[in-house]
C-alpha cells in the first residue's frame, strides 16, 4: 500500500514536470517579433496598392516583422491620428508615406524624438530630424525624363495640358517642376511647348476623367497630356476616346504599375503613349528597417532608379513585374494559411496541457479511492484506468496520424504551386528569347539550349537591322551568375538592357555594347554600394552583309571566345576576346582591361559557334569534364553536315559522354552559317 502511494505521487510529479517543461518550451523559444507600423497616405491608386502589397510580402519573407497598416484616405488629419495610434501601440519602427509635407513634418519629428525610428517612402518632409532615412525616386528627374519623351513624340509647337496630383504633395511639386524646367531649358529641349491648361485631379483616375470631359467641351486643340500618374492619364485617355477626337493627342504618365488596370498594360494597349517606372521602394524599405532594428547604420537617403516605358518594352516588363506580383500574392496567402495552422497547433498544445493536468488530478483521486476499498477492488480500479488510458492514447495517436497526413498533403500542394510558378516563369523567359525562325530568316542556324533547373541563367540574343547598302545582324550568347530562378532574373535583366542599348540608344559596336551592359548591370544591382557580386560572361558578334556580296564579322567578348569554321580552309579557328567580365564588384579582377572591337572578313558558308561554359564543365561518372576541346572536335567532325544534323551529332556526343550523370550547369551552344 505504501509502495503504491509512493509510485502514484512520483507519477504525478513527473506529469507536472512534463507540463511545465512543455509550457516553457512553447513560450521561451520564439524569435523576437518587431512591430512595424505603415502609415499610408492613401490606398486609392494602383501604385499605392502595389506598394502596400509588396511591403506585406517582404515583411512575411523576413519572418520576424509584424506589419500594422493604416490608410489615411488622403486626409492629413487622419494620418496624424493614425501615426499617434501606431506609436501608442508600441511599434518599434514607423514606415510612412506623408500625405503632405507641411502638416506631417512636426508630427514625424515628435515621433522620431520619442526614440521611434522613421523611414519615409516616396514623399519627404522638410524637418532635419523628422526621419532616419528617405527612400524614393528623384521626381524632378522623372519630370525631365517625361520632357525627353515629349520631345521625341511631339511636333515643333505643342500645346499641352498638365494633370496634377495633390497640391501640397512633394511628388506633385517635383514632377511639375522637373517637366516645366526641362521644357524651358532650350539647350536641352529644342521644340516649343506651351501649357494651355492645368487640372488638379488628386491622383484620381475618376477625377481626371470628369475634368477632361469638361475641358473637351471647350477646347480640343491641344496635342499633349502630361499626367503626374498613370491613373489620371488612363482616365483622361478614356474621356478623349469617348469624345471621338480625330487628331492625335499624346499621353505621358508616371508609375508603371504591372496590373490589368495599370500603366504598363495601358501603354501596350495604346491607351497611353508612354509611362515612366516609379519604383515604390518597398524592397529597400523592409531591408533598411531590418538594418535599423539590428542597430546598423543606414544612409540618410536612398535614391531609386527609374526606366522609361513605351510600346517597345511595355509587354515584356509587364510580364516580368506581374509575375513578381503573383508570387507576392501566393506568399501572402501561404502566410495566412501558416498562421491559421499555428493557431490550431497552439490550441492543441493547450488541450494537451489540460489533459495532463486532468490526468494528475485523476491520479490523486485514485489514490484517495484506494484508501477506501480493499486491495482487490484497488487492483481492479487500477486495471480499468490503465485500459482506458491505453485506449485514449491509441485514439490520440490515430488523430495525430491523420493530422500529419494533412500536413504532408499541404506541403505537397505547396511544392506543386511553387513548381507551377517556376514553370510559368520558364514560359516568360522562353517568350523573350529569339526563335529559330527569327534566326533562319538571315542564317542557317541551330540552338542547343538546356537549362539546368527549368529556367536558365544562360540566354542568347538576336537582332537584325536592314539598311540600303547592308544588312547588320547582332548575335550573342551570355552566361549570367548562377542558374535556376536567380540566374533567370539576371537573364531577363540582360535581355531588357540589350534591347535598350541596341534598339533605343542605337549603340552598335560590340565593344561599346558590352561596356554599356557592364555599366548598367553594376548600376541596377547597386554594386558600388552593396556586396552584390553577380555578373555575366558573354560573346557578342555583329555580322554585316554588304550589297557587293561581301561579309564582315566584328566581335568582342567578356571572357568567352568565338569559334569559326573557315569554309575556305576547312579549319576550325578560335578567336580570343577580352579577359574583362560584365558586372560584379569582387569577381571581376580585370577592371583595368577594356573592351575593343576585332574585325575580319568572313565568307558565305562559314559557320560561327558561340557557347557558354556549361557544356565544357559537364562531367561523366569518371569525374572527367567534356571540355571545349571535345566540343570543337565534334564540330570539326560534323562540319560537312547541315546545321540540324550537326546539332544532333553534338547532342549525341554530349549525352554519350555524360551518361546518366546530373547536369552541372545551364548549357547553351549557338551555331550560325553565313548564307
Amino acid at each position: 500500500m505504501r509502495r503504491q502511494k509512493v509510485i502514484i505521487t512520483a507519477i504525478s510529479l513527473l506529469l507536472i514536470v512534463i507540463a511545465l517543461t512543455a509550457l516553457m518550451c512553447n513560450t521561451g523559444s520564439e524569435e523576437r517579433i518587431y512591430k512595424v507600423g505603415l502609415s499610408q497616405c492613401a490606398d486609392d491608386t494602383q501604385w499605392r496598392k502595389q506598394m502596400t502589397r509588396r511591403l506585406r510580402a517582404n515583411a512575411v519573407q523576413e519572418g520576424n516583422i509584424e506589419l500594422i497598416v493604416t490608410n489615411a484616405e488622403n486626409s492629413s488629419a487622419k494620418q496624424i491620428l493614425d501615426i499617434d495610434s501606431l506609436a501608442n501601440m508600441g511599434i518599434d519602427l514607423l514606415l510612412v508615406s506623408p500625405n503632405d509635407v507641411d502638416s506631417l513634418t512636426d508630427v514625424l519629428t515628435k515621433i522620431h524624438n520619442r526614440g521611434i525610428p522613421v523611414i519615409e517612402i516616396d514623399r519627404k518632409t522638410n524637418g532635419d530630424s523628422s526621419f532616419n532615412c528617405f527612400i524614393g525616386a528623384d521626381n524632378i528627374m522623372i519630370g525631365w525624363e517625361a520632357a525627353k519623351i515629349a520631345e521625341n513624340l511631339c511636333t515643333n509647337n505643342t500645346d499641352f495640358v498638365e494633370l496634377y496630383g495633390q497640391r501640397t504633395a512633394s511628388a506633385t511639386i517635383d514632377r511639375s517642376k522637373g517637366f516645366n524646367d526641362a521644357i524651358a531649358e532650350k539647350s536641352f529641349i529644342r521644340k516649343k511647348f506651351n501649357k494651355v491648361h492645368e487640372l488638379y485631379c488628386n491622383f484620381s483616375g475618376d477625377e481626371a476623367y470628369e475634368k477632361m470631359k469638361q475641358l473637351l467641351e471647350s477646347d480640343t486643340s491641344f496635342t499633349l497630356i502630361y499626367s503626374h500618374n498613370d491613373d489620371m492619364a488612363i482616365g483622361a485617355s478614356r474621356a478623349i476616346r469617348e469624345k471621338g477626337i480625330n487628331h492625335k493627342i499624346f499621353i505621358i504618365g508616371i508609375d508603371a504599375v504591372p496590373s490589368e488596370e495599370g500603366g504598363i498594360l495601358a501603354v501596350f494597349k495604346k491607351e497611353m503613349d508612354a509611362t515612366i517606372l516609379y519604383p515604390n521602394g518597398s524592397d529597400e524599405a523592409i531591408e533598411t528597417a531590418i538594418k535599423i532594428l539590428n542597430g546598423e547604420s543606414v544612409p540618410r537617403e536612398i535614391k531609386l532608379t527609374t526606366v522609361p516605358i513605351d510600346s517597345t518594352n511595355a509587354y515584356g516588363l509587364y510580364k516580368q513585374l506581374n509575375s513578381s506580383k503573383e508570387l507576392d500574392e501566393k506568399l501572402l496567402k501561404q502566410d495566412a494559411n501558416v498562421k491559421s495552422m499555428g493557431s490550431r497547433i497552439s490550441t492543441q498544445h493547450n488541450i494537451i496541457l489540460f489533459i495532463i493536468v486532468v490526468l494528475v488530478g485523476a491520479i490523486i483521486l485514485i489514490s484517495v479511492i484506494m484508501r477506501l476499498y480493499t486491495n482487490n477492488k484497488k487492483q481492479n480500479t487500477i486495471l480499468c484506468e490503465q485500459t482506458a488510458e491505453i485506449l485514449a492514447q491509441k485514439e490520440e495517436l490515430e488523430s495525430q496520424s491523420v493530422y500529419l497526413s494533412q500536413i504532408n498533403e499541404a506541403l505537397r500542394r505547396s511544392k506543386e504551386n511553387t513548381l507551377g510558378s517556376i514553370r510559368y516563369a520558364q514560359t516568360i523567359q522562353t517568350a523573350m528569347l529569339p526563335t529559330t525562325a527569327d534566326l533562319d530568316k538571315v542564317f542557317k542556324s541551330f540552338v542547343i539550349y538546356m537549362p539546368k533547373d527549368i529556367v536558365s541563367g544562360d540566354f542568347y540574343y538576336f537582332h537584325s537591322i536592314k539598311y540600303d547598302e547592308r544588312e547588320v545582324n547582332f548575335v550573342s550568347v551570355i552566361d549570367c551568375t548562377g542558374h535556376g530562378v536567380p540566374g533567370a532574373f539576371m537573364s531577363l535583366i540582360g535581355i531588357n538592357l540589350l534591347d535598350q542599348i541596341i534598339k533605343q540608344q542605337f549603340i552598335h559596336s560590340p565593344a561599346e555594347i558590352l561596356d554599356e551592359l557592364n555599366r548598367n548591370v553594376r548600376k541596377m544591382l547597386r554594386q558600388e554600394e552593396t556586396d552584390n557580386d553577380d555578373g555575366m560572361e558573354a560573346i557578342f558578334c555583329k555580322i554585316e552583309k554588304f550589297s557587293n556580296g561581301k561579309y564582315r564579322l566584328t566581335y568582342e567578348g567578356a571572357k568567352f571566345p568565338i569559334h569559326r569554321y573557315n569554309s575556305q580552309t576547312g579549319e576550325i579557328e578560335t578567336y580570343k576576346t577580352s579577359r574583362k567580365g560584365i558586372g560584379g564588384k569582387f569577381r571581376n579582377r580585370e577592371s583595368s582591361v577594356t573592351f575593343n572591337d576585332k574585325s575580319l572578313e568572313v565568307f558565305k558558308g562559314d559557320r560561327l559557334y558561340m557557347t557558354s561554359d556549361g557544356i565544357g564543365d559537364q562531367n561523366n561518372y569518371e569525374r572527367k569534364r567534356y571540355t571545349i576541346k571535345r566540343l570543337l572536335d565534334a564540330i570539326s567532325n560534323s562540319a560537312k553536315m547541315d546545321v540540324e544534323q550537326q546539332k544532333n551529332f553534338i547532342l549525341n556526343d554530349l549525352n554519350g559522354f555524360k551518361g546518366d550523370c546530373d547536369q552541372r550547369d545551364d548549357i547553351t551552344v549557338l551555331g550560325v552559317e553565313i548564307v
